[in-house]
């Protein structure tokens, strides 16, 4: 007893030092930060892209705000990549920067959470599900 009483200290301090490395630095993990637009109109869209965010291995951090209209994402360049996560929010209804949802998901969101759709996103993006 006395010997686990005096190694205690020793151990505190491990535990201390071990707690301060963050697990990408443990285990060599990369992680990315990025901010993209998403469209949306209020918190109803924001659970909803969040979680479509969520649904991608890999997704550490997701938080998207109302106002600015983006999302920002921290993720596991191991597991995913931003495109896989655009692809996974445009499939729950939302349009991003990159990818926007088919014209039947957009109409069946709930009311308030048909945002009106940014021309040069159609014009300019792809589907959700094309290569």
């Amino acid at each position: 007893m006395k010997n686990v009483i005096k190694s205690l200290p020793v151990i505190l301090l491990l535990l201390f030092i071990f707690g301060l490395t963050s697990p990408a630095d443990a285990h060599g993990r990369n992680t990315e930060e990025v901010e993209f637009a998403v469209l949306g109109n209020c918190g109803m869209c924001k659970d909803r892209i969040e979680r479509a965010a969520y649904t991608v291995r890999g997704v550490r951090s997701a938080d998207w705000n109302q106002q600015t209209q983006k999302l920002t994402l921290v993720f596991r360049t191991d597991r995913t990549d931003q495109e896989t996560v655009e692809r996974a929010i445009a499939k729950a209804g939302h349009d991003t920067e990159n990818f926007i949802t088919d014209e039947e998901t957009h109409a069946n969101l709930h009311h308030c959470c048909i945002y009106e759709r940014n021309p040069a996103f159609l014009k300019n993006n792809k589907l959700y599900n094309e290569e």
